[in-house]
């Protein structure tokens, strides 16, 4: 917690989770509330009944509001200013838990949160999500493929049996990278072999 603190959470994302604490605190208030309202819920008399339904009722009511809450909140994230809350907010409403462990993260390094989604076994669905931002551009410390190296992965996966995991990419980007840095390299120095001769 210390460590997160340090940190400085993101003033959105911080707004979000104190938002769902309160939500959820008032939720089980108005449930204990009602479980002292209506200690007579239990039985068959009509009182029993009576009381039965009214405590359903607060229940259903107060589990409503939380969620009213908690959907409020989430649809406040998509004005955020930081590109990889807004993007989650956009295109993981589908996996909130998933995602509330992330945005409790952050900020944080693309290494820190591959830790994460170790630690949580998210496996495939963290994989998934994690190559999209990135192609996106909102991954932070990564920058999204080149056309021309999209273009090469695309090539790739047309040509082998299976299109190629995040960690493929992640080696062939890394092959790639030494190509380039390869082919710079021998470009100058070729070109200082032929400066050299020429004023020779």
């Amino acid at each position: 917690m210390a460590k997160q603190e340090a940190r400085q959470m993101q003033p959105d994302v911080q707004k979000y989770i104190e938002s769902l604490d309160a939500a959820v605190t008032a939720r089980e208030a108005a449930v204990k509330a009602a479980g002292e309202k209506y200690p007579e819920r239990f039985g068959y008399s009509e009182d029993n009944r009576r009381q039965a339904l009214a405590f359903d009722n607060t229940l259903d009511t107060a589990y409503a509001e939380c969620e009213s809450i908690r959907a409020t909140a989430w649809e406040a994230l998509k004005a955020s200013s930081d590109p990889l809350v807004k993007w989650i907010a956009e295109n993981c409403a589908s996996y909130k838990a998933e995602a509330h462990s992330v945005l409790s993260a952050l900020p944080a390094t693309v290494s820190e949160l591959d830790d994460l989604a170790a630690r949580k076994d998210w496996c495939g669905v963290w994989d998934t999500f994690r190559q999209r931002a990135i192609d996106a551009g909102v991954m932070p410390g990564i920058t999204p493929p080149s056309p021309a190296r999209q273009a090469v992965f695309d090539l790739i996966d047309r040509e082998s049996c299976c299109p190629m995991g995040t960690r493929t990419k992640q080696r062939v980007s890394k092959a790639l990278d030494a190509l380039i840095q390869e082919a710079t390299s021998t470009t100058a120095s070729t070109t200082e072999t032929k400066t050299a001769e020429a004023t020779a």
